[in-house]
């Protein structure tokens, strides 16, 4: 057998005596290639033993390489399987988060809240919880906000006063409907964002700011808008602080004062003109009195002659009384109607035999033209006997002699007019301008005050007759040409049974 040479002095060998282990990589000369080689040493008893192995390293490489593959593909099958899972965590995450940006929109947007349930205990269930109260606050809020919006809004279209509010430079925050009318702007115009002097065009609102941002807290201008009707506005102006005090804007509040303006108008003329009516007959009356006190009084014919007169304006005294009373108790619903059934033809004939001898004297023909169908009245027939008296008796002192009155009465025409009489006192005076016609039914209002007071009129006639005729639920109208005449309609309600008569055969 061949014989192994002493490897005792070989490098693994030493290390293995010296270590317990030993390993080497180099040449083999007697296989001619490269080994790896590994010595361990066993001690048995006193005897020292080292086995030492030898393993070519190709071997150990292509050990190596399959290790590697295994390792590579252990890998990759790692990554596969991480990249997997990666993705399906991923999307849940990412359709959780998906439908938490759905829930934030809808809550955003004014949605109700729809109904959010945690998918799990994590940070992001958590979250899911926590946005979930979050919007049901949010959407509590909203909810109240809308509520005082629109009981905010139902006020400001309620009120009969117009409200407009700005910021601090001068642009229209809001806006109320009312203030849209008031300054003739288009149903619902919105001016909001828009400067005040573009929307309301009076130079006295934009004074009226400049004066609050000046330090005054509160103004008030009345303004006067010229259209189609003139328009006289009452404008509130104030200051608007927060609750910090910080002022943030202001806010104008607008009057419709044109009829109240118009009545102060009416107050002040009735006070001069009652002042001057009644002082009238008692300056003549007191003048008189004194001439009869004087020597003067011893004269029977003067003294017939100043009676006569003393005794005329005391009649004149007395019917401007009577007339006030009258009008005053129509005006405050203190006259009762004592209603009936009232014929028109004889009521006219009546109130022109009355009227008869009046106009003979001034030459005035009267006449009447009654439908004998034209159905009966519902009236107090002394209240519907004074507004022909009234009326016909002022036709007569306006129409100069030649000229001719005339009552005429027919059953209204018209759908809107079903169930009424139209009674017309025409005449073929001086006729009435017609800037004058609606203020004929004012209280002392005359068109020709010295020849009014010549006919011994008291101003009083056609407002009284305004009163009874709006008493019964009647209307008054008056048409009129300048030396042609005038024409008073009234239109009156029927009688119960003939309203029903024209209610069957509309």
């Amino acid at each position: 057998s061949e014989s192994l040479e002493n490897h005792a002095d070989r490098p693994e060998v030493k290390d293995a005596l010296a270590n317990g282990h030993g390993q080497k990589v180099r040449h083999s000369a007697t296989l001619g290639v490269r080994l790896l080689y590994t010595a361990w040493r066993q001690t048995h008893g006193d005897a020292v033993r080292v086995v030492r192995t030898a393993l070519p390293l190709t071997a150990v490489a292509e050990n190596v390489a399959h290790l590697r593959r295994l390792l590579a593909i252990g890998l990759f099958a790692a990554m596969l399987l991480g990249l997997a899972t990666s993705l399906v965590l991923s999307r849940r995450v990412l359709r959780r988060i998906q439908r938490l940006v759905a829930f934030a929109r809808a809550v955003a947007g004014g949605a109700p809240a729809p109904y959010l349930a945690p998918e799990r205990r994590d940070d992001l269930g958590v979250l899911e919880a926590q946005l979930a109260e979050m919007a049901r606050e949010v959407t509590a809020t909203i909810a109240a906000l809308r509520v005082e919006r629109e009981r905010l809004e139902a006020i400001l279209r309620g009120m009969v006063e117009g409200v407009l509010v700005t910021d601090l430079v001068g642009r229209v925050a809001l806006m109320n409907e009312r203030a849209c009318e008031l300054l003739g702007l288009p149903a619902g115009h919105d001016g909001a964002g828009r400067p005040l002097v573009e929307v309301a065009r009076q130079p006295q609102v934009s004074e009226m700011l400049r004066e609050l941002a000046g330090g005054e807290t509160v103004v008030s201008r009345d303004l006067t808008l010229e259209g189609a009707e003139r328009t006289t506005l009452q404008v509130n102006g104030a200051l608007l602080c927060g609750p910090d005090g910080q002022p943030f804007g202001y806010v104008l509040v607008l009057h419709d004062v044109t009829e109240l303006r118009r009545l102060e108008v009416v107050r002040r003329d009735f006070v001069a003109n009652v002042s001057h009516e009644l002082r009238t007959p008692l300056t003549a009356i007191k003048g008189y009195a004194e001439t009869l006190l004087g020597p003067a009084g011893d004269d029977r014919e003067a003294r017939r002659r100043f009676l006569s007169v003393i005794d005329r304006h005391s009649e004149r005294l007395g019917r401007l009384i009577d007339d006030l009373l009258t009008l005053s108790d129509l005006e405050l619903g203190r006259t009762p109607l004592r209603l009936g059934t009232v014929a028109v033809g004889p009521a006219v004939e009546d109130v022109l035999q009355i009227l008869s001898d009046t106009a003979k004297r001034v030459g005035v023909e009267l006449g009447a033209r009654v439908d004998p169908t034209s159905p009966a009245l519902e009236a107090d027939a002394d209240r519907f006997r004074q507004v022909l008296i009234n009326l016909v008796d002022n036709a007569i002192k306006y129409t100069p002699g030649g000229g001719r009155v005339s009552v005429r009465a027919v059953a209204a025409r018209g759908a809107e007019h079903h169930g009424m009489v139209e009674i017309a006192v025409e005449d073929t005076g001086v006729g009435i301008p017609a800037q004058d016609l609606p203020r004929l039914t004012e209280r002392f209002f005359r068109v020709d005050k010295g020849r009014s007071r010549a006919l011994g009129g008291t101003g009083l006639g056609l407002a009284i007759v305004k009163h009874i005729v709006q008493a019964h639920g009647g209307e008054l109208g008056i048409t009129s040409a300048v030396g042609r005449g005038t024409t008073v309609r009234v239109l009156w309600p029927a009688a119960a049974p003939a309203r029903r008569a024209a209610e069957v055969a509309r």
